[in-house]
C-alpha cells in the first residue's frame, strides 16, 4: 500500500478513489437503521466486527478529501462492542491511536492478523448473547467461506460484505478456475467447488448465494449493490445477508435511495 500520511492527524490514510463516499453512505444508513430498529429488543447488546478494519481513514486522492474509514464511522452509532480486525501491525497501531480519541474506546477489541487465520481468537471475543454486525471490506477476493461459516455457527449474526467481483472475481476467473479449490475463488466458496458449473464469473457469485444459504442466510435479491468507478465501470458490490426477516427489511429500506437521493433502479 502506498503510504500517505493524513493531513488532519499526520497518521496513514489508505488511499483510494471517490466510489468509497457511495459505499459508506449505505453502510451509514445501514448502521442508523440497524441501531435504531433494534434499540428496543437489542438494546445494549449489539456488536460490531470489521474484518479488515484498516487504519481508519481514508483519502481520496482525486479530491484530496480525507474521510473516516469504516472502523470511525462505526463508532458513532451506539454499539455495546466493537472488534477492529487488521493484518498489518503498523495499521492496526495507528486505528488504536485513532481511536483513542472516542470516548467508545473502552468498548474496543483491537486483533492484529488475517482474520482468516485468527477466527477461534474472534469468536472468543465475541458477546455469545449479542446480535453482531460481520462487515468486511477486504481490498480483493480474500475472505474465506470457512471464516464466515465458524465466526457464525450458532450465532445471532448479520453479514455486509465487500464481494470484489470486477476487480478481482472478473479479471482472475480463468486463471482462478485453472487452480480450483485452493485458488482465492476457491476458498472464497469453500472449496469442494462443483467447477463445471462455473463457467461464468457471475455463476461464483450464484454459488456463493448458495452455499451461504446452506448457514441459513437469505440475501435480497436485486438489492446488491453495485459500486462504480468514475468511468461507471462496475468494481464491486455489496451484499448484505440475514437470518431473520427484520435484517433483510432493514436492507430494503437502506438501499431504497442512492448517495444522490434517487431511487435505486436495480
Amino acid at each position: 500500500m502506498k503510504i500517505i500520511n493524513s493531513k488532519i492527524d499526520g497518521l496513514i490514510v489508505r488511499p483510494s478513489g471517490p466510489w468509497i463516499k457511495q459505499k459508506y453512505f449505505y453502510f451509514k444508513r445501514y448502521l442508523d437503521i440497524l441501531t435504531k430498529g433494534m434499540k428496543n429488543k437489542w438494546a445494549g447488546n449489539l456488536t460490531f466486527v470489521d474484518l479488515f478494519a484498516g487504519p481508519g481513514r481514508c483519502l481520496i486522492e482525486k479530491t484530496n478529501e480525507d474521510i473516516e474509514g469504516s472502523s470511525l464511522i462505526s463508532l458513532q452509532y451506539g454499539f455495546r462492542q466493537y472488534i477492529f480486525i487488521e493484518e498489518q501491525k503498523e495499521l492496526i497501531k495507528v486505528l488504536e491511536e485513532r481511536c483513542r480519541k472516542s470516548p467508545e474506546f473502552s468498548k474496543i477489541v483491537f486483533l492484529q492478523g488475517d482474520c482468516n487465520g485468527i477466527v477461534e481468537e474472534t469468536i472468543r471475543k465475541i458477546d455469545s448473547s449479542s446480535l453482531s454486525l460481520i462487515f468486511a471490506d477486504p481490498t480483493g477476493l480474500d475472505l474465506h467461506f470457512s471464516t464466515i461459516e465458524q465466526i457464525t455457527l450458532q450465532r445471532k449474526v448479520d453479514l455486509l460484505l465487500n464481494i470484489q467481483f470486477g476487480t478481482d472475481i472478473k479479471r482472475n476467473f480463468k486463471l482462478y478456475k485453472k487452480q480450483g479449490d485452493s485458488s482465492k475463488l476457491g476458498l472464497f466458496l469453500g472449496g469442494e467447488v462443483n467447477w463445471s458449473k462455473v463457467n461464468l464469473p457471475i455463476d461464483a457469485i450464484k454459488l456463493y448465494k448458495e452455499v451461504i444459504g446452506r448457514l441459513g442466510f437469505k440475501t435480497v435479491e436485486f438489492k446488491d449493490i453495485t459500486i462504480k468507478n468514475t468511468m461507471n465501470t462496475p468494481m464491486y458490490f455489496l451484499l448484505f445477508a440475514s437470518k431473520n426477516p427484520r435484517g433483510l427489511d432493514f436492507w430494503k429500506k437502506t438501499t431504497v435511495k442512492d448517495l444522490s437521493g434517487q431511487p435505486e433502479l436495480f
